[in-house]
This record gives structure tokens, sequence and C-alpha cells, in this order.
């Protein structure tokens, strides 16, 4: 199964399409919605694969991608895409008679910190093992009486 561009965005928009629509961005899922190029390009480079293009990532940049990291690349753009919301994020609550719309309490924090604890599954956010060297410094010394 080849992944493209469309479908990776149809999931992205199913997931989070209604936090697009209520900050104004694009909501399509045809494989050119441009708001979505970073959160797929950078799941993809995080992945350890290259895209020709940061500002059009583009189906051959998803012909790569093995079976196993189709689940991460998905949750990877959709944790991109949520940061990108969240700091767009310039709607407020508002009062106005007796009508209140809390829309500042729709930010996606608590999904974010979800998504979080979940990329550790892919070893995203967690350290790397590295190699090196002790040095103890010491040696073995022979006492003598010096009597």
């Amino acid at each position: 199964m080849t992944l493209t561009r469309a479908s990776v965005e149809t999931i992205l928009v199913r997931r989070a399409g209604k936090l697009l629509t209520a900050l104004g961005l694009a909501v399509t899922y045809v494989g050119s919605n441009a708001d979505l190029n970073d959160p797929i390009g950078y799941a993809l480079r995080k992945l350890g694969y290259s895209v020709a293009s940061l500002t059009a990532v583009a189906d051959a940049d998803l012909a790569g991608l093995g079976a196993d990291d189709t689940d991460a690349l998905l949750d990877l753009a959709e944790y991109r895409l949520l940061e990108s919301i969240v700091g767009n994020w310039d709607l407020a609550d508002v009062t106005v008679l007796q009508r209140t719309e809390r829309l500042g309490t729709l930010r996606p924090d608590k999904r974010l910190e979800q998504l979080a604890a979940q990329l550790s599954e892919y070893g995203v956010g967690v350290g790397k093992l590295q190699t090196g060297m002790i040095s103890l410094d010491f040696a073995e010394h022979v006492e003598t009486d010096s009597e």
C-alpha cells in the first residue's frame, strides 16, 4: 500500500478539521492543502526521510515511507499540526449581553499532551543512545617499607 498526500491530508483533516475551520485555515484534502505542508514534512523528517521541497510535500516524498512508519507519520503530523494551531490561536472568550462563547477553551492543549506521550512509542522525544569511555585514572602501587 502506497501512502499518498491526499490520504494523509484526509486523516489529518478528520482529526483536526474543526480546529482548522475555527482558525480559518484550509480544510481541503485533495493533496494540495498548503496548511498541511509543514506538518507532513516535519513528520517525514523526524522519521529520517527527506522531502524535495519544504513548501510542497508531494506523493513522491511519501513513496519511500515504510509500512511500519505510517502510524508514526500520522501521529507526528497531527502533533505538529496541533502545535501550529496552538501557535496561531487568537480566539478568546466573548460575552455579548447574555450570550457567552468560550472559544479560548477549545485550544487542543490536552490532545497535544496525549500525543506527546504516545509519540514516545516511536522513539520521538526520548534520549538517544550514545557511547563513550570512562577513564578511572588509577594504578596499582606496591608499597614498600623504607625503614
